[in-house]
């Protein structure tokens, strides 16, 4: 299909400028763009440019959506988060309507990567899911060209102003979205009040996660590593058996305690972001003295994985993206929730195996198999860039013109997408006429210094998924 007979309707993106210059640059490649804007922070990040606020209730969103993509035509559907409430029914009514849906995530591999597949991801993707469907598809792409990682910056620092931007959109706009609810279980407001304690002992927490670590990476003792997701994470709500890592944390240790060598540890691992709502070391220490084995688990945060994930016996996850991190290594996974990595070969879940056996079973992932399905998710689920530093922004948008179809050689683009997308509101940098720049509302926050690498023992860069990721 031309460029010119494409239209292209947004709904909500990262926390970030990013969907407003991929919009401009889709829009200087002839498509059509519209915007859908739920809240106030969707407004500071996409001010004007055919913008439509959703402001009613959520009984006449279905009808109301439909209209638009009737109206503007809509053949393409982007957005980020394919689970989110409002998203789930207008994916379903864009596939009625014969619309191609683009979704975003964080990347399935990180750093270097984002997440871009047609018509879903995670458990909606539509990757291979069987060995026999990873090696035919690796086949149909051998000798195609596979993105190698982004290099650009991707500070924390930049990504927590732009956060706190969305935020600041979300109370200033207030009384215009006053019906919006986040996708997320918590308000911020609560989540305030978990992660205030954490950026105070945060020193602290650091070096304990320190001293265990080495610890364990010094000694003799096996052990099992077990890295957490946030508990509002819809991999974990929706993808698995259970509805917070509380219950999963419960499962593994009554397994580990019954079944696992009576001479390894279980090494807890919290993620970077969590926000301090769940005390996740004192329900472990509660369920390891209910069951006995109190004395083998350790609790570590504020480090990176790498190192303990290289020394572990095994990795028993929900179903994160560490796992695949650990199958790059070539350490035993096992995959209690749904994920794109377990399936015979890879990851181990319990169709395979139950939990009890893998203890010391262990089976490693077939490194044929291995590469062959991370060659496949480079070429059909990845692209290199990130949402949040202007370098990663610009490879992202390069990338996604090639992806979505819209040019042929988006990599030999990128340079061009860099000088001709707009980053700020002076006159030499007038934006995209389909696609407007509000003067009305400043800049968001951008990055203040490059990232620097830290040392395996140093505070960990935080690679949460944006729902949760």
């Amino acid at each position: 299909m031309p460029n010119e007979k494409r239209s292209f309707l947004f709904l909500q993106g990262p926390l970030s400028p990013f969907f407003r210059r991929l919009g401009q640059a889709i829009a200087r490649e002839g498509a059509q763009v519209n915007r859908v804007n739920f809240c106030g922070g969707d407004v500071f990040y996409w001010p004007r440019g055919n913008t439509h606020s959703w402001q009613g209730h959520m009984y006449e969103w279905p009808q109301w959506v439909a209209e638009l993509m009737k109206q503007y035509r809509i053949t393409d559907l982007v957005l980020i988060g394919d689970w989110r409430p409002l998203h789930r029914e207008a994916i379903w009514l864009a596939k009625f309507q014969g619309c191609r849906i683009w979704v975003y995530e964080e990347g399935y591999i990180r750093p270097g990567y984002i997440t871009l597949e047609e018509g879903g991801v995670n458990a909606y993707s539509q990757l291979p899911r069987s060995p026999e469907d990873v090696h035919r598809r690796a086949l149909e792409i051998a000798g195609k060209r596979l993105w190698e990682p982004s290099k650009a910056a991707n500070p924390m620092l930049g990504r927590i102003l732009k956060t706190a931007w969305n935020h600041v959109g979300n109370v200033v706009l207030w009384s215009l979205f006053h019906r919006y609810r986040t996708h997320r279980p918590y308000n911020i407001g609560r989540e305030l009040i978990g992660h205030i304690p954490r950026l105070l002992n945060r020193s602290r927490r650091r070096r304990h996660g320190i001293s265990v670590t080495k610890d364990m990476l010094s000694g003799h003792a096996p052990f099992y590593l077990m890295p957490l997701q946030l508990d509002a994470d819809s991999q974990v709500r929706r993808h698995s058996p259970f509805t917070g890592m509380l219950e999963c944390m419960a499962l593994v240790i009554t397994d580990f305690a019954r079944n696992a060598p009576k001479d390894t540890f279980l090494v807890f691992k919290n993620h970077p972001l969590d926000n301090g709502l769940r005390n996740y070391r004192r329900y472990m220490r509660s369920l390891g003295r209910a069951t006995g084995c109190s004395e083998r688990l350790r609790f570590v945060e504020e480090i990176k994985s790498g190192g303990l994930i290289t020394k572990a016996r095994g990795i028993i996850l929900c179903n994160s993206t560490v796992g695949m991190m650990a199958l790059l290594k070539n350490k035993p996974v096992y995959c209690l929730g749904e994920s794109i990595y377990a399936m015979p070969g890879l990851a181990v879940n319990e169709k395979q195996m139950p939990l009890a056996e893998f203890w010391t079973a262990l089976p490693p992932p077939d490194k044929a198999l291995r590469d062959e399905f991370f060659q496949v998710i480079r070429h059909d689920a990845l692209i290199p860039g990130n949402f949040y530093s202007p370098e990663g922004i610009d490879e992202a948008i390069a990338a996604s013109l090639e992806r979505m179809g819209l040019t042929g050689d988006a990599a030999g683009k990128t340079e061009e997408i860099t000088n001709t997308v707009p980053s700020g509101n002076s006159p030499e940098n007038s934006p995209s006429a389909a696609v407007p720049e509000a003067k009305a509302a400043p800049e968001a926050p951008t990055d203040a210094r490059p990232a620097d690498k830290q040392p395996e023992e140093q505070a960990e860069q935080p690679t949460g998924k944006t729902e949760g990721t």
